[in-house]
Order: structure tokens, then sequence, then C-alpha cells
């Protein structure tokens, strides 16, 4: 502690015997208060207030701290820190914590009081106090911090006062981390006012730490004197003049002298401030210079080397004991090669010249490997850096935050030109548990650029990465929701993220960011699985107007309440657009509202849903209030083995939808309906005008695979749902497919739905292109798929186990086909409802693989043949519970047990029940007259819906006699 009078000493040991006292009495937390039984003597000349004697101090949380920020409840605890505020340590100053009051004695001597004062960085991006000086019991000073803010000066005339008082009140939000700093906190009791530092600092749109010779900059210098004259100087030499505004602050453009020689440097500004003292004020900056020198790392090498291709670098720590790499350079790493360790580059580019980690030479990536650090790949404060071409891993045992690929902005500049592209990131061992440290769980992701503060970014650009088995997630661009500025030109596309153990894409404190064409496949699992707490698909959080348009989302397991493909977080601005994206298999379903705080809070903002398709995908969560309104129209909602679950309110308008689906009740307060389709058991609303009802007649329902490609979703011709909807203008001017919309100004009513085209001839399809219902499902995500209507499916474990692996060969009837060739949480079998499957081929055998549920087991169907013939035949698959083989059916596999999900959607780990009874599949063959060729065949009426009739996981045709060609 640092040396204080003995008065101080005192009144802090009896401050802290006063606070336990309290504790030991009542339990709970006392504010102390420290009194002397007589003033103490005013101070002199210029004095630190932490070596000032008060007359009286009340604290929130334990004593105030001399020169340290406020710790714990006792005077010199263990848990205290320097004073801290926006990165920039205090050695001196007093740490409180709101609501706190400290009154000095003045006795009328003393002149000027000055500070610096803020939210402690302890506390991170959370706080929030109000400042304020009080002169003989008049205010003098007051300011809002945040714990996003930098310090903010206090400069107050003390002549002729008799007290001084500094007073922290907390916000509106409590007093949880209000932890209160007076930093530099001084008292001029001199003959003379004393300069306070001017504040200095990057306008938007400059980049202080990469500034090009030759080029303009603009900084704005604050605590000017009103309508004075400041001058600005770049090492010595003036470089403009200014002259401040009626609130004391000057906007400054000047020009980089051409020549200037690059390193780091500061700006010094000179003018006039408070009381007519002349005062100086600094910010640090770098001048680049431009080069396209390539610095080559070979990790393979034997020693090290100078950079050069001739002589590699051959570690991680070469490339970061470098120094500060000038713009438009190239650090390249030879292909097939593996570096360990954190790579932390210096430098920045600029505009038109980024410095550029890649690769060189034949092979594959090279690899990157943190080894356990923060991340394998950080770049802090610096602008325009590319990574490109590489192979990023940082594994660990032990879960923390962590990342593959950091960038991060921890200061007030705007840094610009963020660029990763082509990367693979896997296997980074970041946070899993969002419920138990949130913030690490946010943190933790394969890619990660981060603002702290009032940074910002002009330009990310992510786009062609894979990125799987990482904790967290796969993409995040994260930000405190109250930093000062929006990230700009964000663009994130066709990154493929699987696996993963939480959020594909986050997006925070952006303006106009646009998410298109990426893919988020079986979130919350991989070698690195979600743990607790909420992950979604995609989503925005505190951005203006985002769009995520052309992406999918599929395969999710569950959380606590979130786990769908789509949600619009909180504090947006405008409108969030959902449009032409895919999903399926979700363990939440579709979307989440939490657009207005999740519920607790009214909204202005708008939700815009449309044109997307949801397979099996069919449930609306969260709720929102004010204002703000969701559209929802042409979405189209197959879910043939889950009922719609409605569990969203908020305000709504909800037309020209497909909804498929066994069961469910969409809510009507609030909410307007017209024109939507309605077939399976859900039924429209009361009141709902323009609805149909009845087959949809899709060209294949529920045929989705993993990506965008969902020809299945179109209407044939002679649907009821061709020019049933209603016209809604701007639109869009596209549905799902590109077909232009009545928004765009076709002719005409639109369909209801996300196709908007004519309707398609129905003709024959493969199987591969018909499949509509998941009956296989693994430990990983069981609850996707259902096979009846209480939502049972098989294990993909159990029937490895019985020795039907996914994506092998079997064998029956002396027939081999490949069992399972598609992905496990896909479409995977073809419920018979009278479609027509396209084959080809010859032979003896028609070979049928699958299974019956409920009640019907066979069905009529017709074989056609090349030569125009056709055969009706029966189709008979044993149900796959109780049935056993027959003369015309063997089993394939019999599983030791198949699964359950009690809920529809979402649910914890007791809502999955094994169910000991066994599982089976089945073949059956029919029998094909000699040198026919097969065409396709008709499979039998039944209803698409899960629950009752045949199900059909393969169909080939095989056994050609020998020598028949």
């Amino acid at each position: 502690m640092h040396p204080q009078p003995m008065a101080r000493r005192l009144a802090a040991v009896a401050a802290s015997a006063a606070l336990t006292a309290a504790v030991l009495a009542t339990g709970i937390a006392a504010s102390p208060s420290a009194t002397a039984a007589e003033l103490p003597p005013p101070p002199t000349g210029v004095v630190y207030a932490s070596d000032v004697p008060w007359s009286s101090m009340t604290n929130g949380w334990g004593p105030a701290e001399l020169d340290m920020s406020n710790g714990g409840q006792a005077a010199g605890d263990a848990n205290r820190r320097p004073l801290t505020i926006g990165g920039t340590v205090y050695p001196k100053g007093i740490g409180t914590h709101a609501a706190s009051s400290i009154t000095y004695n003045l006795g009328g001597q003393c002149r000027q009081f000055l500070a610096q004062v803020g939210v402690d960085d302890t506390q991170g991006d959370r706080g929030r106090v109000d400042f304020k000086v009080l002169v003989d019991g008049i205010e003098r000073f007051a300011g809002e911090r945040k714990g996003t803010d930098g310090a903010l000066p206090v400069n107050v005339n003390l002549h002729g006062s008799t007290t001084l008082q500094l007073k922290v009140d907390t916000g509106p939000e409590g007093n949880g981390n209000d932890h209160a700093d007076w930093a530099d906190a001084k008292i001029n009791c001199s003959e003379a006012f004393i300069a306070a530092p001017l504040l200095v600092e990057g306008s938007a749109g400059t980049n202080l730490n990469g500034l090009v010779p030759g080029t303009p900059a603009t900084v704005v210098v604050r605590d000017l004197k009103p309508l004075s004259p400041v001058s600005l100087s770049l090492r010595g030499e003036k470089v403009a003049d200014a002259v401040a505004d009626a609130t004391g602050a000057a906007t400054i453009t000047f020009v980089v002298p051409t020549g200037a020689a690059g390193g780091a440097t500061e700006l010094v500004a000179t003018g006039t401030g408070p009381f007519d003292v002349v005062s100086t004020g600094k910010i640090g900056v770098l001048i680049v210079e431009i080069s396209d020198e390539k610095f080559y790392v070979d990790c393979s090498a034997v020693g090290p080397g100078d950079g050069s291709q001739a002589s590699p670098f051959n570690s991680l720590a070469q490339v970061n004991g470098h120094g500060a790499f000038n713009a438009g350079e190239s650090i390249l790493f030879r292909a097939g090669t593996n570096c360990v360790g954190a790579l932390t580059p210096l430098g920045t580019g600029v505009a038109n010249h980024p410095i550029t980690l890649s690769s060189y030479g034949d092979g594959a990536k090279p690899t990157i490997n943190g080894g356990g650090a923060v991340a394998a790949i950080q770049i802090t404060n610096a602008s325009h850096w590319t990574v490109s071409g590489l192979h990023v891993v940082n594994p660990s045992d032990t879960p923390v935050r962590r990342v593959g690929i950091l960038f991060e902005n921890s200061g007030t500049a705007q840094t610009a030109g963020i660029v990763v592209t082509g990367n693979h990131v896997e296997d980074v061992a970041g946070w899993r548990n969002k419920a138990t440290n949130g913030a690490g769980f946010a943190q933790s992701a394969g890619i990660v650029v981060r603002t702290w503060g009032k940074g910002s970014v002009d330009g990310i650009t992510i786009t062609d990465n894979e990125v799987n088995d990482a904790a967290g997630g796969g993409v995040k661009i994260s930000a405190p929701d109250t930093t000062g500025r929006y990230n700009t030109k964000v663009y994130v596309a066709r990154n493929k993220i699987h696996d993963v153990g939480g959020d594909a894409i986050v997006i925070h404190n952006s303006d106009a960011p646009l998410i298109e064409y990426n893919s988020g496949l079986n979130l919350g699992q991989g070698t690195h699985p979600y743990e607790g707490g909420n992950f979604a698909g995609m989503w925005p959080y505190n951005s203006k107007n985002p769009v995520f348009q052309f992406n999918v989302v599929g395969n999710s397991t569950t959380s606590t309440y979130d786990s769908t493909a789509w949600d619009c977080d909180m504090k947006i601005v405008g409108t969030c657009l959902f449009q032409y994206n895919y999903s399926y298999g979700n363990a939440g379903g579709f979307y989440l509202n939490c657009v207005s705080n999740c519920g607790g809070g009214a909204t202005a903002a708008n939700v815009v849903l449309r044109y997307n398709v949801a397979q099996d995908d069919c449930r609306l969560g969260g709720s929102s209030s004010g204002t703000g309104k969701h559209y929802i129209y042409n979405n189209t909602f197959y879910c043939p083995s889950r009922v719609f679950l409605d569990d969203m309110t908020g305000p709504r308008e909800v037309k020209n939808n497909l909804f498929v689906a066994p069961g469910g009740v969409l809510k009507s307060a609030a909410a307007v309906y017209a024109n939507n389709a309605y077939f399976g058991g859900i039924v429209p609303p009361s009141g709902e005008k323009g609805s149909v009802l009845g087959d949809p007649q899709l060209v294949a329902g529920g045929s989705g695979q993993t990506t965008l490609d969902v020809p299945g979703y179109r209407l044939a011709s002679g649907s009821p749902l061709i020019g049933a909807g209603v016209r809604i203008n701007d639109d869009g001017g596209r549905d799902f497919f590109g077909n232009p919309t009545t928004g765009a100004g076709s002719v005409g009513a639109p369909n209801i739905g996300a196709y908007q085209g004519p309707g398609v001839a129905v003709a024959p399809l493969p199987f591969a292109s018909l499949v509509n219902q998941t009956s296989v499902t693994n430990a990983a995500n069981p609850r996707n798929g259902a096979v009846t209507s209480d939502r049972r499916t098989f294990s993909e474990e159990a029937l490895a186990a019985a020795g039907l692996l996914s994506g092998k060969p079997y064998s029956a009837f002396g027939m081999s086909s490949v069992w399972h060739p598609t992905a496990v949480g896909t479409p995977d079998t073809l419920k018979a409802a009278g479609q027509e499957v396209a084959l080809s081929g010859r032979g003896r055998t028609l070979l049928v693989t699958g299974f019956s549920t409920g009640n019907v087991s066979s069905g009529v169907a017709t074989v056609h043949f090349t030569n125009g013939q056709s055969k009706t035949v029966t189709i008979s698959l044993p149900n796959w519970l109780s049935g056993v083989a027959t003369d015309t059916s063997v089993v394939v596999a019999e599983s030791a047990y198949h699964q359950r999900h009690t809920q529809a959607y979402i649910g914890g780990p007791s809502t999955v029940v094994r169910v000991d009874e066994p599982a089976r599949i089945f073949a059956t063959k029919i029998d094909i007259p000699p040198a026919f060729e097969v065409s396709g065949v008709t499979l039998p009426q039944g209803s698409a819906l899960v629950n009752e009739g045949l199900n059909i996981m393969g169909i080939a045709v095989g056994n050609l006699p020998p020598g028949l060609k």
C-alpha cells in the first residue's frame, strides 16, 4: 500500500473494522464510513487526492482504495488491482464502488481539481455510473461512464471554496459492476491553475495505426477553451492549425508528410485549455511503409534463417520476433509443414497493400498449431491483413476461451480491411458451456473478430473457409453492445461450418452486414461439443439492417431453449431480414424471436422472414413487444414427423405460407393471417381469409438434404397453391428458386409458399430425389426425424452394432447395395404415397429395403419397363418392431434397441429415451421377367406423413443372369 499520513491509515483501519463488525452482525455487506473527530487540515501545493486525508467517506463495497481499484470488503484486500481505464494504467488515484461519496476540507485555500474518471477495466465491458463533483454543495461536474468507455477528464475550479465532494451514483441497472475510478486525481492549492492534458482521438475513417505518407488523416482534439486556436505537430513539425468550436472540440485534417519515415511516433496537439492555461495532448500513431517483400517460413527447416526462400524462418518465434511488417508484405508458410505455437505478427497494412499470411509450394495447407494458446493466429489493433490458405488448429485438454484465427481491436480507433479466406480451421478447444461462462463461450470459435471499447472495423470479409470441431461455434464477429460505432462492410459468405460446439455464425455490432451462401450443419456436436446454455444457427445482435440469405442450417442438437436455425436477437435497428434460406431437422426448429431483449423490452425493429424452406423445422420461439412487427410470408414449412409448435408471441403478419404438419396451433393474438395453406392435420387460425386446405402437391416434399438444391419443394402442375396467394409489395423481387415475384411486377396473384414459378409436370424421379423421412439418427442428435407419431427412430449406433454400417455395402437375395448413403440426420426413407421412382437396370430381382409402421405392411405397386409394358406387384415389408421374416422378405439387420424423443423440439437429456426393444430393417424381392429392363416403379398409395405405411430405404435392380448383357 502506498505510504500515507497516519490519519489516513487510521481512517482506513477504522472503516475496515466498522465494516467487519457490520458483516458479522448482519451477515450482509455494509457501506463503510470514515470520519475524523475534527476536520483534517486543508492541503497545500499540488497534491494527489490519494495523499490527502478525507473528512468523510462512504463506499458501496468495502472502503475506497488508495492508488488501487476497489477490491473486496476489506481495506488492502488481495483482489485489488492497479487503477486502469480503457487500457491506461494510473499509478495514483482513488478506487471506489457506487454509490460512493468522499469529502475533502479545502479551507478556502485551493484553486483546482483534476482527474480522469471511468469504470475500472476489471469489470470488462460491464458497469455504468454517474460521476459528480460538488463544490460547497453545488454540482460543478457530472459525467456518465460505462465499462466500454475510456477515461473522461475532470477540471473543476475550486477557488475560494471550503469543501470538495467526489460522488459516484449507480446507473439504472444497479451497482453490480460499478467499480469507479478517480484516476490521477489532483487537488491544486497553488497560486496558479495547472494544465490538464488535451484529449486527442482518431476520427471515424482514420486509422492512426496505419498512416501513409502523402495521404490525409483526421483527428479530433477535445477539452480546449471554446473558440480558441490549436495546432497539431508530428515529430516536432507543425502539420495543421484549427480553431475549437463552441464545445471546445476541434476537428483537424492534415496530410502525413511525404517521405515521412515509417515507425511509431506521436501526434501532439497544443492549445489553450480551461482557465486559459496552455495545454498539450498526445496520441500514438504508426506511419507505415509500403513494400512487396516476401518472407518465407519452413518449420521443418533445421536451423533459423533470414526469411528468404533460400534461408526461411524455421519457427513462429522468428516471425513474431521480426518486428512490424510493412504494408504489402507477405509471410508465406511452406505447404505440408506444421508450425507449433501462437502466431502473433506485428505491423499494419493499408488499403490496396495488405499484409498477407498464406502459403508457398505444393502440397497440403501448412498447419499453424496454437498448442492451446488464446488463439493460434492473433492479430491485434492492425488493419489490412489477409489470412488465406492455412490449416489452423488449437487443441488442448483443458477448455478455456480459445480461438483459431483471432482479430482484435482493443482500443477506440477504427481498424479496417480484415480478410479471412480459404482456410481450414478445426480442433479448437474453446469454452463449451455458455451457462457457466457466457463470455468465454461468446469469445470461443474457429474464427473471431472481436472489438472492445469503442473500436470498430471498416471492412470484414470472411469467405470460403471450412470450420469444424471448434468449441463455441464457427464464425463470430463479437463486440460489447455499447460500442460507439458499428462495424461496416461486413461480408460473410460461402463458409462451410459443421460439427462445431455452438453457433454457426454470430454477427455483433454491424451496419448492413450481408451473410450469404454459408452452411452450418451438426451444430452443438463434434470433438468439442456444446455443454450448456443456448446457441442458435445464424443470428445478429446489436446490428443495423442485417441480411441473412441463401444459407443452410441443419441437424442442430438441443440447448436450453434456442437451437433454432435463425434468430433475430437483441438491439436490432431497422429490419432483420432472413430470405431464401433452407433449414432442416434442428432441435429448436425454424426461428427464435429475441428482437426485444428476448421478451424483456419493446422494440421498433421489424423482422422479415420470406421465401425460406423449413424441413422438419416447424417451431417459432421467443417473444417481442413494441411497434416492431414480424412479417412472415411465402415460406414453406414441411414437417411430416413433428407438429408445428408456435411458441412465439409478438405482433405478426402471416401470409402466403405453406404449413404441412400432423398438428399444431398458430397463435392469433396481435396477428393477421391471410392466404396460407394447411395440410396434414394443422388447421388455420379462426377467422383467416383465403386459406387453402388439402394436399399442396409438391414435386417431392421432404426431400431436401444438406444444400440449397431442393427442387422437390416446387409446386406440381395442378397444385391448388398456384395463384392462391395475396399480393405483397416490396417482396424482394424473387423467390427461393430465382423466379420473379409479383413484387417484381409479374402478373397475377402469387403462389402460396416459397415457389413462384409455373406448375411442374410430374415425372419419375430418382429414389434419392424423393426421400421424405428421416428414420435413422445418432447419439449426437437423437431428436432429428421420426418414423412414428410418438417420435421413434432407428439408432445408427445400434444398427452398426448389428452389422449395418452407414455408407457400407449390405447383401440380400444375392444382391449388394449400399446402406444409408446420405448423411445421418437427413432424409433417408421414402414414405410410400404413390410416387413414381425412376430406375434403370436389368436383372432378375427388384430389391426393396425398408420396413412398415402401423397396421399397413403391404401395398400394390407397378413396375414399368423400357419396352412400354408394366407389371402389377405387391410390396410387403414387415413391421419394424413386431414383424418377422417371411417367404418373400428377410431381416437385413436387427438392432438391440431404438430411441424415442418425448418432445417434438428441444428438451433435456431426459427427453431422449433408449427403448430396449429390437428394431428391424427388412428386404423383399420382386421377380423381373427375363430380358426385361426396368425404367421405374409407381409405389403404393399412402400418406407421406409418419406413422402408417411402407417406409422404403432403398430400391435397386440386380441379379443379372450369366451371359445376359
